[in-house]
């Protein structure tokens, strides 16, 4: 009952258990162990002013952060992820951001349409209501269904680019008086 005040190292002596309301431990393998056991929280980390920080939600193995707290990393906290309350949001202020994959989707929430689909030395596609509209391929590319331009569509040099070929040909032709 009451604080625990010590000048020196408080050791805990083994493990922790499930069902321990509150218990610190230490296992050479885990090292430091804190384990909790709440109705909404099993652990929650607060600031000086009694602010959440973040809790690990009661039975899983989530971190759960405040809306605005931030993730952040760096000696000068340039990148950040984090939730506003209406929007999600990973920021890199210092430099390039790299995302690597050897694969890498871009879809809506339910993972279930596909926006942008990237694959390692292949294509990429850009999708319209989950189908494709854009692909990229080698030498080129796969436009599907009608594009308009708004300004002009110019070969990269005079005589520098054929419409059609001899086997693949337009089918009509319509131009403006």
């Amino acid at each position: 009952v009451g604080d625990i005040t010590a000048t020196l190292t408080i050791q805990p002596a083994g493990d922790t258990a499930a069902g321990d309301t509150a218990a610190i431990g230490y296992t050479s393998a885990e090292g430091l162990i804190l384990t909790g056991q709440g109705s909404t929280s099993d652990v929650t980390l607060k600031n000086d002013a009694d602010g959440t920080v973040f809790t690990v939600p009661t039975g899983t193995d989530d971190i759960l952060f405040p809306d605005a707290a931030k993730a952040m990393w760096g000696s000068d906290s340039d990148l950040k992820i984090y939730h506003s309350g209406s929007y999600g949001y990973i920021t890199n202020s210092t430099g390039t951001m790299h995302l690597g994959s050897d694969a890498l989707n871009l879809t809506n929430a339910a993972v279930n349409e596909t926006y942008i689909a990237m694959a390692n030395n292949g294509a990429v596609t850009l999708y319209y209501d989950n189908t494709a509209a854009l692909a990229t391929k080698s030498g080129g590319g796969t436009l599907t269904g009608t594009w308009e331009t708004t300004t002009a569509l110019v070969p990269d040099a005079s005589d520098g680019a054929a419409l059609g070929t001899t086997a693949l040909e337009w089918s009509d032709l319509y131009l403006a008086d």
